[in-house]
């Protein structure tokens, strides 16, 4: 309603909607060796804690479902949505990857001593078959 007159503007439609494919891979972050670092509670998103200047680990498993070469998560943006001060580690040359005939990787998660506390959520995204993203998990930086 606009000055007691409704006004109405036709959208059009989508088309026929078809279901694509299913993906060569998908990808899921998953907790590392340190279970203390790790949250969990049904319904939510898996959540990681960590305090600024401390590094922690977690892993990354591929599902290979018709996908036989390298899986590349990033360089430096792996870890896409991290907070400020926070950052996916010791990636090597070649950034976050996981090699032909391998479905995991482990991988580190450091918070630079200026990290403040707060929650995001982030997640890790495959450049192979259309950019594949793994589910987002919460990261907690924790107060000194």
């Amino acid at each position: 309603m606009i000055r007691g007159r409704e006004v109405v503007r036709p959208l059009g439609t989508l088309g026929d909607l078809k279901r694509d494919s299913a993906p060569k891979l998908t990808v899921e972050i998953l907790p590392g060796p340190d279970r203390s670092v790790v949250h969990e509670e049904p319904g939510r998103p898996m959540e990681l804690r960590i305090r600024p200047g401390q590094t922690i680990t977690a892993r990354v498993r591929a599902d290979r479902r018709d996908f036989k070469g390298r899986i590349e998560l990033g360089g430096d943006d792996s870890g896409r949505n991290l907070p400020h001060g926070v950052y996916v580690d010791n990636i090597g040359l070649n950034g976050l990857l996981i090699v032909e005939d391998q479905t995991e990787r482990e991988f580190f998660i450091t918070a630079a001593r200026k990290a403040r506390p707060g929650t995001r959520l982030f997640h890790l995204r495959a450049t192979a078959d259309g950019g594949q993203c793994s589910a987002p998990v919460l990261l907690r930086v924790l107060g000194e």
